[in-house]
């Protein structure tokens, strides 16, 4: 019997329907908190979530499939699985509407300042009221235009405010057909937006590309949020925008370490919210990326390329073994 070794939290959480489809297929799952290299040399597939999956534990597995339980692959090493011709697959598409709901919220808890003004009132029993701003009329930048910045659009052109998008890699067409407007220059969408919101991956192209002189570009009136990746903000350069009010506020549901050291100088900014990377974690997003990706392994083991491989250089390899494309 082959073996699946799921190491993420909510595989089957909310559900027991993703485990009964593996094992109804004839999978043993094996759960754990943390990835084992020795467990690696025993299992056939691996489901992950955020945990690091290096190129060691790779090149010392026994692994046929990676499949990642979300779309970010920033923490896996796709060169070594590339090497060894294992494909690794994400649930594209499964947490997007989550996501950009999640991004939404942001927007509306920035603009009235709804956290400060619970904790003013709640925790400090002050009533207090705090002017904030409608989002109706306000622009937001989106940067990326993927599966979720384009539900971030969808709904913020609902709410009546003008859309700007920068992403080289999508065409014009596609933006301004979403009712948006694309730039070519991202400064001048930092320049222009009261509201900056990332959605693109982790790369060393994107590596904190949100640093001390992008800040300075957006106003003073403007808001930041990211809801994609940590590493995508130079934190040191925000905690000074913030504390300074180079920008207005932000908003974080991703950092460069998770989770957080305690004593992290963004905990110094009231200026600042945060969420502990909770932008897919909505039972019905779960249940999707659940399905998707031992759907991923299901397929791959009864002789099916499976969909969304990101490494695609293996596919190649895994047609000539026989493998066939899934309709």
């Amino acid at each position: 019997m082959r073996k699946v070794l799921i190491v993420t939290r909510t595989f089957g959480k909310y559900s027991q329907e993703p485990i009964d489809f593996l094992r109804k297929n004839g999978f043993e799952t094996i759960r754990a908190d943390t990835i084992d290299p020795d467990a690696l040399k025993d299992a056939d597939a691996l489901i992950v979530g955020t945990h690091p999956v290096t190129a060691e534990m790779i090149e010392n597995s026994n692994l046929k499939i990676i499949a990642k339980h979300g779309v970010g692959v920033d923490n896996i090493d796709l060169n070594a699985a590339t090497k060894k011709g294992i494909p690794v697959t994400i649930t594209a598409g499964a947490n997007s509407l989550s996501v950009a709901e999640l991004t939404i919220a942001f927007i509306f808890a920035l603009s009235r300042g709804l956290v400060w003004a619970h904790n003013r009132l709640f925790q400090e029993r002050k009533w207090e009221g705090i002017i904030g701003q409608e989002v109706s009329g306000k622009t937001l930048g989106v940067i990326g235009f993927g599966a979720i910045g384009r539900e971030v659009v969808k709904k913020a052109v609902c709410l009546g405010m003008n859309v700007l998008v920068y992403d080289p890699y999508v065409s014009k067409d596609s933006v301004r057909l979403s009712e948006a407007t694309p730039v070519d220059d991202l400064d001048h969408l930092l320049r222009e937006s009261d509201f900056v919101s990332l959605h693109v991956p982790l790369n060393e192209s994107t590596r904190n590309m949100i640093g001390e002189r992008e800040i300075s570009l957006m106003k003073k009136s403007a808001f930041l949020i990211n809801t994609s990746r940590g590493g995508l903000v130079d934190e040191k350069a925000l905690v000074k925008a913030l504390k300074e009010g180079k920008i207005a506020g932000a908003a974080l549901d991703v950092f460069s370490e998770e989770p957080p050291d305690p004593g992290s100088p963004l905990f110094e900014c009231p200026n600042l919210i945060t969420t502990a990377h909770i932008g897919a974690h909505t039972k019905e997003a779960i249940y999707r990326m659940n399905m998707m990706a031992a759907q991923a392994v299901v397929d791959f083991f009864s002789g099916k390329i499976p969909k969304h491989v990101v490494n695609e250089e293996v596919i190649d390899l895994l047609k000539r073994k026989g493998l066939q494309e899934t309709s």
